[in-house]
C-alpha cells in the first residue's frame, strides 16, 4: 500500500501518475516488480538512506520518512528482498523478492 501511495503522492506535476504492478519468477524466485514515472531519486546520493527511519527524500508536507522503512523491515523480516532502481523525474522501480 505504501508504494502504491507513494507513487500518487510524488507524482511529477501535471502529469498522471503511471503505476506498473507485475510478478515473474527469477531462478525460482517469485518477484514482485513495481514502478512508477513520478519524480524518482537521485540514487547517487541517497542509495545507502533510502530504507532509514526518517529519511526524507522530497520536500512534502506531509512525508514522515516513515513508510519505506517499514516497507523494508517487513519484507526483510519475512526473509525477503528489495531492491531499488530510480532516476531524477523518469520514476521509481521496487523488486521485492520473496523467499523460497
Amino acid at each position: 500500500m505504501n508504494l502504491l501511495t507513494n507513487s500518487i503522492k510524488y507524482a511529477k506535476p501535471d502529469h498522471a501518475p503511471v503505476i506498473t504492478i507485475q510478478s515473474r519468477k527469477v531462478n525460482g524466485v517469485k518477484q514482485l516488480i513495481f514502478s512508477d514515472n513520478g519524480l524518482g531519486f537521485d540514487m547517487d546520493k541517497v542509495k545507502d538512506k533510502i530504507f532509514g527511519l526518517y529519511e526524507k527524500f522530497h520536500s512534502n508536507i506531509d512525508s514522515n520518512g516513515i513508510g519505506l522503512y517499514l516497507v523494508y523491515n517487513h519484507i526483510t523480516s519475512l526473509g525477503g528482498r528489495i531492491a531499488v532502481e530510480s532516476k531524477i523525474n523518469e520514476g521509481t522501480t521496487f523488486t521485492i523478492s520473496f523467499k523460497y
